[in-house]
């Protein structure tokens, strides 16, 4: 890490805490973490179930398709059963499934469905405190922001395709949740990068050839394609990539040093906490009805008060408190449900 900026990046991203984020930004992230909370609760569980389970298996057959530019993920069968990429999985599928096809489009839907799950599903299985959750996800939200910021150059397609789609985020709200090293926070997100660009290459491949699978050609099922569910799993498995001492390739960070230049790194991230507190921003009354009125057909009045007010005081929750009410509510659906 050479450059400067890189190296301020990288100390940006695994040096996040919640109490250095402007309060307008920290209560958008809070109540995006209670809509989604929502939509895990109200989803149909079957529907996500069978979404993760067609995911799961086929990553995990067809291994991870930028192996060639990612050391140490030549193969995910190996990392993917760890719980907490199943987690991540599951949650993002959950939450890509249960949009309308109007919100699917949104940029903001896709990265709360991968960063939320991929922070979570980490933080959950370590039992972690609720400063720590909102930590990570604060890492994933500005890590997203600052490179979706970056000019569209060559240089800077596969940072910004891992930004579109959530896996740089997720991959920085993972690396943050394990509390990784700056140096090594630097290769989750460039693993995630490389992942992404090959996975937006599919898709660009996929929508050229249309019906080429029909006459005989080689199946690219949706596993290969972007999308929340993969996006948190990257995220997640890049971060553990990278803590068992895996690197991206020195092209990733020499592509990301020349998109990056001369950036202004605090007027960057100055910029990316206002746009995370006023695009479509969230009144607290608003979304405590709003959730309220989604979750009243699963969970009873007395939860659903409980899980509102964890979320007002979210920093300050002790270590496993959230994720032992959470595992109730949530947990149990997700659990449970499949066969019903």
């Amino acid at each position: 890490m050479s450059d400067p900026v890189i190296r301020q990046f990288a100390q940006l991203i695994s040096n996040m805490a919640i109490e250095n984020v402007p309060i307008a930004a920290t209560e958008q992230i809070r109540w995006r973490v209670l809509n989604a909370f929502a939509t895990m609760l109200s989803t149909d569980i079957n529907q996500a179930q069978r979404e993760t389970v067609l995911q799961a298996v086929a990553i995990g057959n067809n291994g991870n398709h930028a192996g060639n530019s990612v050391s140490g993920m030549a193969n995910a069968r190996q990392a993917l059963p760890k719980p907490s990429a199943l987690l991540a999985l599951l949650y993002g599928a959950t939450l890509d499934v249960a949009q309308p096809d109007a919100d699917r489009a949104s940029a903001v839907r896709a990265v709360d469905a991968a960063i939320i799950p991929a922070a979570w599903a980490l933080v959950q299985a370590r039992q972690g405190s609720g400063h720590l959750f909102m930590s990570a996800l604060a890492a994933g939200y500005s890590a997203t922001a600052i490179l979706t910021g970056l000019c569209g150059t060559d240089q800077s397609r596969a940072w910004q395709a891992a930004a579109d789609n959530g896996a740089v985020g997720a991959a920085a709200a993972a690396a943050r949740a394990n509390q990784l090293a700056a140096s090594v926070t630097l290769d989750a997100m460039g693993l995630a990068a490389a992942q992404a660009a090959q996975l937006a290459e599919n898709a660009a491949l996929l929508g050229q050839a249309g019906a080429y699978d029909a006459v005989g050609g080689v199946d690219q099922g949706q596993c290969d394609l972007p999308g929340p569910g993969r996006a948190a799993t990257d995220g997640v498995l890049s971060a553990q990539m990278a803590a068992l001492g895996g690197h991206c390739l020195p092209v990733t960070i020499d592509q990301l040093q020349q998109a990056m230049g001369s950036l202004n790194l605090n007027r960057a991230l100055s910029e990316a906490w206002t746009a995370l507190a006023l695009h479509q921003p969230i009144a607290c009354d608003q979304a405590a009805r709003s959730f309220r009125q989604r979750v009243a057909p699963v969970i009873g009045a007395d939860e659903t008060e409980t899980i509102i007010q964890l979320m007002l005081r979210l920093e300050h929750t002790a270590s496993g408190e959230l994720a032992a009410c959470m595992d109730e509510c949530i947990g149990f659906r997700l659990n449970s449900q499949a066969g019903s």
